[in-house]
C-alpha cells in the first residue's frame, strides 16, 4: 500500500508530466542534447556504448533515454508516474521501440543483480523519500565496475537555509530583469516546496553527503564534479538556477 507522501509525490509528478515536458524540448533543441550525451557519455565505462545496459532511473519525459538512443545505446527508461512515461514515450517518436520504457519505483527496482553497465539519472535523488536505500538498489543491480551517473543539485535547501532562501530570491529577480521565463513559476510550484520540507535530502548538505553514503556502501569510487551544471546547462537554466548550482556524481561499482 502507497504511503500519503510517496502517493503526493505520485500525484504531483502526474500533473507536471505536459509542463515537464516543455521544459526538456528546449534541451533537446539544437545542440544541447548532444551537449548532455557527450558529457554522459565521457564518464561511461571503457568500451563499445552501443552494446552497454543503460538504465535510466526517473526518466520523466525521457530526455536521457533519447538522447543516449540517439547515439545508439540501449536504454531501460524507468519511473514510477505512468503521466511521465505516457510524456517519455511520446517525446521519444521513432525511437521509442528501440527503448524500453517500464513503471517501476527507483527505491525498489524489479531487476536482476548486475544488470546493467551504466545508470544514469537526472534530478531525482533529492526526490526520494530514502536516498539511502535507493543508492543501494542502484548499486545492486549495476554489473562490477558499472558506473552510475547522477546529475542534480540542492534545489530545495532555499526552504531550510536563510542565506540559500535569499539567493533563491536574487535568482527570481535576475530573471525577471533578463526577460526570461522563470522555472520557479508554475501552478503547483507550491505543492512540491511542501512536499520537499518532507524530504530528508532537502536539510542534507550534498554532495558530501552523497560521496559519503556511496563509500559507505562499498562503490571502489566516487567523486562529483561540481562544476557540472555549467557545462550543461544554458543560459536560461544557469540564471534560473544561479544559487543552486547543479553536480554530477560519478561512482564506479
Amino acid at each position: 500500500m502507497m504511503d500519503t507522501l510517496k502517493r503526493e509525490i505520485t500525484e504531483y509528478w502526474d500533473r507536471r508530466a505536459p509542463s515537464y515536458t516543455d521544459v526538456i524540448e528546449k534541451n533537446l533543441a539544437g545542440t544541447w542534447g548532444d551537449t548532455w550525451a557527450d558529457y554522459l557519455i565521457s564518464h561511461f565505462p571503457t568500451g563499445d556504448t552501443t552494446t552497454m545496459q543503460i538504465l535510466d532511473i526517473g526518466t520523466g519525459p525521457g530526455f536521457y533515454a533519447i538522447i543516449l538512443s540517439r547515439r545508439g545505446c540501449r536504454v531501460t527508461a524507468v519511473d514510477f508516474s505512468e503521466k511521465m512515461l505516457e510524456e517519455a514515450k511520446r517525446n521519444a517518436g521513432d525511437l521509442a521501440p528501440r527503448i524500453r520504457f517500464l513503471k517501476m519505483d527507483a527505491q525498489a527496482l524489479d531487476f536482476p543483480d548486475d544488470s546493467f553497465d551504466v545508470i544514469v539519472t537526472r534530478n531525482l535523488t533529492w526526490n526520494l523519500q530514502d536516498p539511502a536505500g535507493a543508492y543501494k538498489e542502484w548499486k545492486r543491480v549495476l554489473r562490477p565496475g558499472g558506473v552510475l551517473l547522477n546529475f542534480d543539485a540542492n534545489w530545495y535547501a532555499y526552504l531550510v537555509d536563510g542565506e540559500k532562501a535569499q539567493a533563491h530570491l536574487r535568482d527570481r529577480e535576475n530573471v525577471r530583469r533578463l526577460d526570461m521565463e522563470d522555472h520557479d513559476s508554475y501552478s503547483d510550484s507550491f505543492r512540491m516546496e511542501e512536499i520537499s520540507r518532507r524530504l530528508p535530502m532537502t536539510r542534507m548538505e550534498r554532495p558530501a553527503w552523497d560521496l559519503e553514503t556511496l563509500r559507505a556502501l562499498g562503490f571502489s569510487s566516487a567523486a562529483a564534479d561540481l562544476n557540472a551544471g555549467r557545462k550543461v546547462w544554458n543560459e536560461e537554466e544557469a540564471v534560473n538556477y544561479a544559487s543552486t548550482p547543479g553536480f554530477l556524481i560519478c561512482a564506479v561499482k
